[in-house]
């Protein structure tokens, strides 16, 4: 069974890591939204470069959707790990996607889907370094 939710003071490095890197994440998106708010999809969706992203209402809201419930994630160790380990899957395989279409899943338009995939295999990885450091100081923890 696993503790109780410990004070921040006492948080592993997946748990802090994961809050940093979400609320970095949701202030671009907020940053996103704000610069172009619009919800259209398909091929001729507006878009804005936020930091060389490409933004509209449904990638900001989709950011919101993935890095909000880090908070919540963050509130146990064992979670934190499994929530760094799925954002690092999905923003890896979603980059991946990104690198070969300007559409990704059908929803998203990315015009300039290149500096787009950069993004989330940047961002997927941080959140995987996240994961194998923690997976790396449990294993060397005592007992």
């Amino acid at each position: 069974m696993e503790a109780a939710a410990a004070p921040p003071e006492q948080w592993t490095f997946a748990q802090k890591g994961i809050v940093v890197l979400a609320a970095l994440q949701l202030l671009w998106a907020l940053v996103g939204l704000i610069a172009e708010p619009s919800i259209d999809f398909g091929d001729d969706a507006v878009t804005e470069r936020v930091l060389g992203v490409d933004f509209n209402g449904v990638h900001a809201l989709s950011g919101f959707l993935l890095f909000l419930p880090a908070f919540y994630f963050a509130l146990r160790p064992k979670w934190a790990l499994y929530y760094a380990i799925y954002v690092a899957v999905a923003l890896v395989v979603t980059g991946i996607w990104a690198l070969f279409d300007t559409q990704p899943a059908w929803v998203f338009t990315f015009p300039n889907n290149y500096s787009d995939a950069v993004f989330h295999l940047a961002t997927g990885t941080l959140f995987a370094i996240v994961a194998v450091i923690q997976i790396a100081q449990d294993r060397s923890a005592p007992g």
